[in-house]
């Protein structure tokens, strides 16, 4: 048993970025082929990193678009090639700096397709509008208990990622996302 503290960090809408990208004829991401859109995010003081094409992001089940993440020295960190479009990349404790983001078109059922990129960047420092109502004041590992939240700000029509960071009196401990999918 030891000390636990818990702390909301804001519950963020998610930025969309659209765009297009053409047909890889051979299907086989090289970032430098122009076959892939570049988009860069300069992130400083993060706590995550969240970037998100769900299926309705195309419009076409047909279209398969992949996702790869570099981070500021260059080095590919992640990526997410499921089949059709259905891709997920989250990144913890991400550095600070500029990374870079792929949007891959290994199959754009045509010679392109349109597409809605989702991302979200969770800041390091807690606040912003949601709120911790209730959390207990120390832990056991191995245990279980409530931490309750509560938000402003959510807006329809949009889709918010959050965190909860917890820690103890050596520091942090682990962070539980807030997802409100208000589509």
């Amino acid at each position: 048993t030891g000390d636990y503290s818990a702390a909301a960090h804001g519950l963020e809408p998610a930025t969309v970025t659209s765009d297009v990208v053409v047909q890889d004829p051979d299907q086989a991401f090289n970032p430098n082929d122009g076959f892939s859109n570049l988009h860069q995010f300069n992130l400083s003081g993060a706590a995550f990193f969240r970037i998100a094409m769900p299926p309705e992001s195309v419009g076409d089940p047909a279209i398969d678009l992949d996702i790869f993440v570099y981070n500021p020295n260059g080095v590919q960190v992640a990526s997410s090639t499921s089949g059709a479009t259905n891709e997920l990349v989250d990144i913890s404790a991400p550095m600070d700096g500029t990374w870079s983001v792929y949007v891959h078109g290994w199959q754009t059922a045509g010679p392109s397709a349109a597409y809605d990129m989702y991302s979200w960047v969770i800041s390091g420092t807690p606040g912003g509008n949601m709120a911790i109502d209730s959390a207990p004041a120390s832990a056991t590992i191995g245990s279980t208990g409530a931490v309750d939240v509560s938000w402003t700000g959510a807006t329809a029509g949009q889709w918010h990622l959050g965190a909860v960071s917890h820690s103890d009196g050596g520091g942090l401990l682990g962070l539980t996302l807030v997802n409100v999918d208000n589509r």
